[in-house]
């Protein structure tokens, strides 16, 4: 039976190439919910296609009458494609919408296009295997609306499961809680009925919170709660938990004791209300640190396959925005740089980067250090030089920041901070080196340094005709590199670095990694405090010492 309906549908797809009629159109799509009884997934393949086809004849069309008909038509197939896809269903439930009022279709080619939000939730949702999703988002990209639609979605496709929803505080809930209920129940505004036309019309409780098309006496098939909230008796799980920002405040995130008590509480009265092993659960929140519940998920079941944690930063790692939609709600490049400026280093980390950071273990915290406005003293530097710590790419950052020195004081006026490979990174360092007339400078010697250094300095002399005081060592094998930044940080917050607004973006990217090292968490990466210690070194303790440890007289 399906053959034959595949036969078909190739037969009108053959008559629409020569003779594009809407009628052609239509029967095609009728035939291919007819194939939906027997081949489900072959008949959403030809739904995406038909898809592309209507959309394109709806723009090429003059006559109003046929752009409404093929208008109408595209709906169609999002409202077919709703019923086993979380992005067609926030289409088509949108559909008949103001524009400046729809949430997902603006936001849809960067939440969906570039991040497959949608897309993951879905795959989740259908894996069987899958037990647990993590989601790090910036505030105000969409993440809570999207779970209003997200709970919608599982009320019409699941409706006789109990589904829980956990937020910090009753009022999150209740924003929430209304957000369900108006895209389920308000026919005017959305097109719930048209996905979901036989779903039952649930029974609401503005009191506790909960939307159900179960009989009654049982638990709702929407249960939404807060941490404050009674959940004893009222509500139950046995398909669906979503958390969604459990941790309040940066007071309670900056608090180890207070996370732990969170996350215990998480576990003892949250998780305990599922039913069955198979619940599944997703977590949305910030990364604040290690002791938060999305890094203790992380730690937890980092080995588990079952448990998948998607980290989603506000900017790449050249500063461009990744959630720049065509919708004044959007973060650009511009916003992001003004938020880095205003905000705590920290602060923009955890909630803008999703790099959870310990505050109170932090070897260089912004405010702890020195800076000038990139205007160097008058007169010649005593000396001019740089340390690297070499890198070949791979995720690391070679590191190379370059000091003038003036009697005591020590101004880290430049830097190379850079992931590429030594294709990249070597001219760049060349580049410096003949710029600034560096005369002295060290790199580390580990894990090729030593050969990095050597052609450095055969291409200053062969291709430059110059020539410097530059050299390679090794670190010390009876010093942990921890131990090393940790004996070096007196004297690197002696330095002075520039101001933000004066910063280029290796600067920008160096001062990030070396505001936001802890000694009491792990650090991603540590390129940028560690060639700052080897710098120190090579001031203080190294054959060409020239600086003495004192207060700044200028």
């Amino acid at each position: 039976m399906a053959q034959d309906i595949e036969g078909l549908l190739k037969t009108i797809r053959a008559h629409i190439d020569r003779k594009p009629e809407f009628e052609a159109y239509q029967d095609y799509f009728d035939t291919l919910r007819l194939l939906g009884k027997e081949d489900k997934a072959k008949s959403f393949e030809h739904n995406l296609w038909l898809r592309g086809e209507t959309t394109r004849q709806c723009v090429a069309a003059k006559d109003p009458v046929v752009i409404e008909r093929f208008y109408n038509l595209t709906h169609k197939t999002y409202i077919y494609g709703a019923e086993r896809s979380f992005d067609d269903f926030m289409v088509a439930v949108e559909w008949q919408r103001e524009p400046k009022a729809k949430f997902w279709v603006p936001r849809r080619e960067v939440l969906e296009g570039r991040h497959k939000i949608a897309s993951r939730i879905q795959a989740f949702l259908d894996d069987p295997d899958a037990l647990f999703l993590g989601f790090s988002m910036t505030p105000g990209t969409g993440k809570t609306t999207l779970i209003k639609f997200l709970l919608a979605y599982v009320y019409g496709q699941y409706p006789n499961s109990a589904n829980m929803y956990v937020s910090y505080a009753d009022a999150m809930v209740k924003m929430v809680y209304d957000g369900v209920t108006s895209i389920i129940t308000d026919n005017m505004e959305y097109r719930f009925n048209d996905v979901f036309p036989t779903a039952k019309q649930p029974l609401c409780s503005a009191e506790y919170y909960t939307i159900t098309a179960r009989k009654k006496g049982d638990f709702p098939t929407l249960g939404l709660i807060s941490l404050g909230g009674s959940i004893t008796g009222r509500t139950r799980a046995n398909k669906l938990l979503i958390t969604d920002d459990l941790v309040k405040n940066k007071e309670l995130a900056r608090s180890p004791q207070r996370l732990e008590t969170l996350y215990q509480d998480y576990l003892a009265t949250i998780t305990t209300r599922t039913i069955g092993d198979d619940v599944k659960q997703i977590m949305l929140g910030t990364i604040w640190s290690t002791h938060c519940p999305l890094s203790r998920m992380k730690e937890e079941h980092k080995d588990d396959p079952r448990y998948t944690f998607i980290t989603m930063p506000v900017r790449d790692e050249e500063g461009h925005s990744l959630f720049h939609y065509e919708h004044p709600d959007r973060y650009t490049d511009e916003r992001m740089a003004q938020l880095e400026a205003t905000l705590d280093p920290v602060d923009f980390s955890c909630l803008y980067m999703q790099k959870g950071i310990e505050k109170e273990g932090l070897a260089f915290s912004s405010d702890a250090l020195q800076y000038y406005n990139g205007v160097l003293p008058e007169g010649e530097p005593d000396n001019i030089l740089f340390y690297a710590d070499v890198a070949f790419g791979g995720g690391d950052s070679f590191s190379m920041p370059i000091a003038y020195v003036y009697g005591n004081d020590v101004f880290i006026h430049d830097v190379v901070f850079d992931r590429g490979d030594k294709s990249i990174t070597m001219p760049r360092v060349v580049g410096k080196i003949l710029q600034h007339k560096i005369k002295v400078g060290q790199f580390e010697a580990n894990s090729g340094g030593d050969f990095y250094c050597d052609e450095v300095d055969r291409l200053l002399r062969e291709k430059h005709n110059y020539s410097a005081n530059i050299g390679s060592k090794r670190a010390s094998s009876k010093m942990s590199k921890l131990s090393r930044i940790e004996q070096h940080v007196p004297a690197i917050k002696r330095f002075y670095f520039r101001d933000a607004n004066c910063r280029d973006s290796d600067y920008k990217k160096f001062m990030d990694e070396v505001t936001t090292f802890s000694f009491t968490s792990k650090n991603l990466h540590d390129d940028g405090p560690d060639a700052l210690a080897g710098l120190a070194d090579k001031l203080y303790y190294g054959s060409t010492a020239r600086v003495e440890l004192g207060k700044r007289l200028w």
